[in-house]
């Protein structure tokens, strides 16, 4: 959560009415709501806060970095706030201006789990996995099935070298929370890189069967097919096609009108091309066809493998 419940509960009504368009996941609804809002005169902190964490679940760091660095400003003593900020530098790249405004967010409100996962991942990624495992461990004491605190825990005891401890943490953070994604491709990637290729599968099959459309997944999966790159690139490419919308395939339909009339063009001018103009075209058509077919099968069998 982006806010504790004692902070819920001393919010505006405004702010209360965007707080559920938040949680509902309605990201660019709320942002058009506060850009209305915005007309009628300056924005208050929360209404910046709750802006910033749409931006920021949009993955538009600098722009939520901008929202709760003013709303911040306005209100200093809001622990909410410097969480929203902690995760949007972080989202940036900004590790020192992350950790600093996750350490306010913690001083302000301690021992809140939310804020002590986002401490834990600002201190690990800024290269102190010590620190950061003890701070998942105090998120974990006053919340014992905390899926951030948990995943935190074990990406720092996998960087301290911990892989058991890492991999039974990252197993509850399953557990706890089967729908994120992130625990899953966390205890894929420490099998990858000791070399147990079955091991990692099975833990992106996991991570299928709960979220069947995660495109990264599927991508890894297609990593762990032989050792050749360029059998990746195009297992990988297979998988694409087979993901590709109705819009999707418009444009390529667009494209291939497109080639078309280019060949037709050259067609006038060199007659000689006709016979290799036909074979690109039907060899365009049956990659483009059959590589979507070939993709979906591709998706059903390494689900299975």
């Amino acid at each position: 959560m982006i806010i504790s419940p004692a902070e819920t509960q001393a919010l505006e009504p405004a702010a209360l009415a965007l707080l559920e368009i938040y949680r509902k996941g309605e990201h660019t609804a709320l942002l058009a709501e506060v850009d209305q809002q915005s007309k009628s005169g300056p924005l208050p902190p929360d209404v910046l806060g709750l802006a910033a964490a749409s931006l920021l679940a949009l993955e538009r760091y600098d722009e939520a970095v901008k929202a709760a660095g003013h709303a911040t400003a306005q209100s200093p003593h809001k622990a909410w706030l410097h969480h929203v900020l902690g995760r949007a530098e972080l989202g940036r790249g900004d590790r020192d201006k992350a950790l600093q405004a996750a350490q306010t967010a913690c001083r302000l409100m301690p021992d809140y789990p939310d804020y002590l996962a986002t401490l834990a991942a600002c201190q690990r990624e800024s290269g102190d996995p010590a620190a950061a495992a003890a701070t998942a461990r105090r998120a974990l004491a006053a919340a014992p099935d905390h899926a951030a605190a948990l995943l935190e825990l074990g990406l720092a005891l996998a960087a301290l070298g911990d892989e058991a401890g890492a991999l039974e943490r990252l197993r509850e953070a399953q557990a706890a929370e089967p729908k994120a994604a992130a625990p899953y491709l966390a205890e894929a990637d420490l099998h990858t890189k000791a070399g147990r290729t079955a091991e990692a599968r099975r833990a992106l099959q996991r991570a299928l069967r709960e979220l069947p459309d995660l495109v990264e997944a599927e991508e890894r999966l297609a990593g762990t097919v032989g050792r050749s790159a360029l059998l990746h690139r195009t297992l990988i490419h297979l998988i694409h096609l087979s993901r590709l919308t109705v819009t999707g395939w418009l444009i390529v339909a667009f494209l291939y009108y497109l080639f078309f009339r280019l060949l037709e063009f050259l067609w006038k001018y060199f007659a000689v091309l006709l016979p290799v103009g036909r074979v690109l075209l039907a060899f365009t058509a049956l990659w483009l066809l059959g590589g979507a077919v070939a993709g979906r099968l591709l998706r059903g069998t390494l689900r299975r493998i």
